[in-house]
């Protein structure tokens, strides 16, 4: 093998590692921001606020609790105003402050278990809306209809088994390494693909790179969305729809990611395909050098 095809291989063996690299460093980057940083959780679960999946279950949960809290019966339309409290509270500017804060909570207790600074013993991980019951309790009151306090443990979601988030220890450290150092092997491995071959095999690298980061993160697409499935099914049927809204959120932004590396492999698939066929054509248009004449 001569040196020019030597490096041609060592280029596509990288361009190829690249493309199986990617999808992983793409994945390995999301977890460990969502994972280990509160606030991008927050940010990226805060306009759940709006969500009608969310509003509707916590709507339903609100009026089952204010509905059996009430401390008077058969008053006539305390159901009306029941519902016109609810929609109220979820329809004000406190609603997406207290669903801000409650995953904050949510997430500062799954980052505290991952890092073991707390047990599953400390309770369950829950999202919870305790505070929008003070608020719906208060206007029920000024509306003439007293109710009690809020019953322990209700409008509390359960967002994750405390016990699979201790045996998930491990994994959330080698999640926060992987993060890291995932996209510097990827990006070592790009600049290795382009620079090691020269000329048109330079090109040829980039296509079998670029074709197979879209084949693979194309397969990442797919994981996402089984992993959905199976993700809402660890969590309990009641909490279920809410839970499920709350991954596809998060999911979201891996998704974004995901088909912006897909666009740009595309992109690059494209421009070297060009790139091939102008250079091919350049080269059959080069006059050949005659050997010098014998003497």
């Amino acid at each position: 093998m001569t040196v020019r095809g030597f490096r041609t291989a060592i280029g596509v063996l990288l361009a190829l590692a690249f493309a199986v690299t990617a999808p992983l460093a793409v994945a390995a980057s999301w977890a460990k921001t969502q994972v280990d940083d509160t606030d991008a959780y927050v940010a990226s679960v805060s306009e759940l606020a709006d969500d009608p999946v969310v509003r509707r279950e916590v709507g339903a949960q609100l009026t089952r609790v204010l509905t059996t809290q009430l401390q008077v019966s058969d008053v006539p339309g305390a159901s009306d105003v029941i519902g016109a409290v609810v929609d109220e509270v979820l329809d004000s500017d406190d609603f997406p402050t207290v669903w801000e804060e409650a995953n904050r909570v949510a997430h500062q207790q799954v980052v505290a278990i991952l890092r073991g600074d707390a047990t599953a013993a400390d309770g369950d991980v829950e999202i919870s809306l305790a505070d929008l019951y003070n608020l719906a309790a208060e206007r029920m009151r000024a509306e003439g209809l007293p109710v009690a306090d809020r019953p322990e443990g209700s409008l509390t979601f359960r967002t994750a088994p405390p016990q699979r988030l201790e045996d998930a220890q491990g994994a959330y450290q080698g999640l926060v390494a992987a993060g890291t150092w995932l996209p510097v092997l990827a990006l070592v491995l790009l600049v290795g693909a382009i620079a090691i071959p020269a000329g048109r095999s330079r090109l040829t690298a980039l296509l079998v790179g670029a074709l197979g980061t879209v084949i693979t993160t194309g397969l990442l697409l797919v994981a996402v969305a089984a992993g959905s499935e199976i993700a809402g099914l660890q969590v309990r049927s009641q909490d279920r729809a809410l839970a499920t809204a709350v991954i596809d959120a998060l999911l979201d932004s891996l998704e974004g990611r995901a088909w912006i590396v897909i666009v740009v492999a595309l992109l690059a698939f494209v421009g070297s395909i060009v790139g091939l066929v102008v250079t091919g054509r350049a080269a059959r248009r080069r006059p050949q050098q005659l050997p010098p004449p014998a003497v």
